[in-house]
């Protein structure tokens, strides 16, 4: 009878433990943050059993166990008081300015040439910074061959430059990009035109 007794209370103790594992298995949690420049961005988040869920808007979240994941969507003010610590640890984000060009040259459209007077105004503070890092990164559409491209935007990414050093921009450290139509913001099949493509973005930290 005693034999007995201990059988049943070792079940019961298996039970138990498999309770309290099932209920305190660590579970993940992933948020979607937003990409610094504005451009969409997207993950693949997979639990250990291949269940998948992609996150494609700023600010969705998983929390993913062994077995399931489940998503959610907050904002930015809960993930900032969630993550509070985390976030005043994290090094600035780069500062972000994106200029566009007319199609096959390096002349800025009418709405860049604009714009461009606003980042001036910003890129001023550049001699404040301790140790500041000026990238000017130089893309094209799909319009032409890769070699055309990567020189085209090359040559846009120059032409950023000289315009920052006239206007009295301290450009003598700059990092020079021309990544041709590697990285298109919007999708295009090639020989096609599209002008959000045709860019130069200014990065300063």
């Amino acid at each position: 009878m005693r034999s007995k007794r201990l059988t049943i209370l070792g079940l019961l103790a298996g039970v138990v433990l498999a309770a309290l594992y099932y209920v305190t298995r660590p579970v993940e949690r992933i948020t979607l943050l937003p990409q610094p420049d504005g451009t969409p961005s997207a993950i693949v988040v997979q639990s250990r059993t291949g269940t998948t869920s992609v996150l494609d808007r700023p600010y969705s979240v998983a929390t993913v166990t062994d077995s399931r994941i489940g998503t959610a969507q907050t904002d930015e003010a809960a993930v900032k008081a969630r993550y509070n610590e985390v976030f005043a640890a994290l090094p600035e984000r780069p500062r972000s300015y994106m200029l566009f060009f007319g199609s096959g040259g390096t002349r800025l459209t009418p709405e860049s040439e604009k714009y461009f007077l606003a980042v001036l105004k910003v890129l001023a503070d550049l001699k404040d910074l301790p140790a500041p890092e000026l990238t000017v990164i130089g893309h094209a559409d799909e319009v032409g061959s890769t070699a055309l491209n990567d020189e085209l935007s090359h040559q846009r990414a120059m032409s950023v430059v000289a315009l920052l050093s006239a206007n009295g921009i301290d450009t003598a450290r700059a990092s020079i990009v021309g990544r041709g139509s590697r990285e298109p913001l919007v999708q295009r099949q090639k020989g096609l035109a599209e002008e959000r493509n045709r860019r130069v973005e200014i990065r300063l930290k």
